[in-house]
């Protein structure tokens, strides 16, 4: 059995992650110019570039024109230094409080959105639909198709609930988008279509189906998480 070896641009990738990992690298840090890193790790200038693109994409650096690359001052779960760190134990509470709080939502909607309301869900899908054509995260527009559920059940209570979690549900979704991405046998399409389900369900004013697809969707997310933290 052959083992697939990774490709130079990955490897260079993971030094630099385990180079935040350790400390080594700080939020903050400006990374060497590419010429400079190319001669440091003795590859190709190229083979730098699609590293730092990767890395980029999975929101850990950060390009600015004119001044060069940058450890992002918040980095992805796990690699946090001097901000609040997001523990295995907030992520399983975050989704036992999501799979609660959601799953009603959702079947709820199917009784209580209005044209309008699903319109507004179906705007935040499209979003994301863009996000997925453009290869981005777009965990904000995951966020707003979530929210929408919750607002176009009417209850002012459960819009509250999910808003008081806010920030904690922004993190973890971008952190589920970045693991999808990062993994190449995985694509954040299927991020998005079970998001289509969920909200064809509600359209069609089925509980049942809604309601099954929420949890579905959010046990993956709960078990990818998991997983990889």
């Amino acid at each position: 059995m052959s083992i697939a070896r990774k490709k130079v641009y990955e490897e260079i990738a993971d030094i630099i992650l385990s180079e935040i990992k350790s400390g080594k690298l700080k939020p903050g840090d400006k990374l060497p110019s590419i010429v400079k890193m190319a001669e440091n790790y003795q590859v190709s200038a190229a083979s730098i570039r699609e590293a730092l693109n990767s890395l980029k994409v999975l929101d850990v650096i950060q390009v600015k024109h004119g001044q060069g690359s940058f450890i992002n001052e918040q980095m992805p779960l796990g690699f946090e230094q001097n901000f609040e760190i997001i523990t295995k134990a907030d992520i399983e509470n975050l989704l036992d409080l999501r799979k609660i709080i959601e799953v009603g939502c959702a079947k709820a909607a199917c009784e209580k959105a209005d044209a309008a309301q699903l319109e507004k869900i179906e705007e935040a899908l499209e979003k994301m639909r863009t996000a997925v054509e453009n290869n981005e995260l777009g965990e904000q527009a995951d966020y707003d198709f979530h929210m929408a559920i919750a607002k176009s059940t009417g209850n002012p209570l459960l819009v509250n609930l999910l808003d008081d979690v806010s920030e904690t549900m922004i993190r973890t979704m971008k952190e589920t988008r970045r693991i999808w991405l990062y993994e190449a046998e995985k694509s954040i399409q299927k991020i998005y279509d079970e998001h289509k389900l969920i909200f064809e369900a509600i359209k069609g004013k089925d509980e049942e189906r809604a309601g099954e697809n929420m949890i579905n969707h959010l046990k993956e997310v709960e078990a990818l998480l998991l997983k990889h933290y």
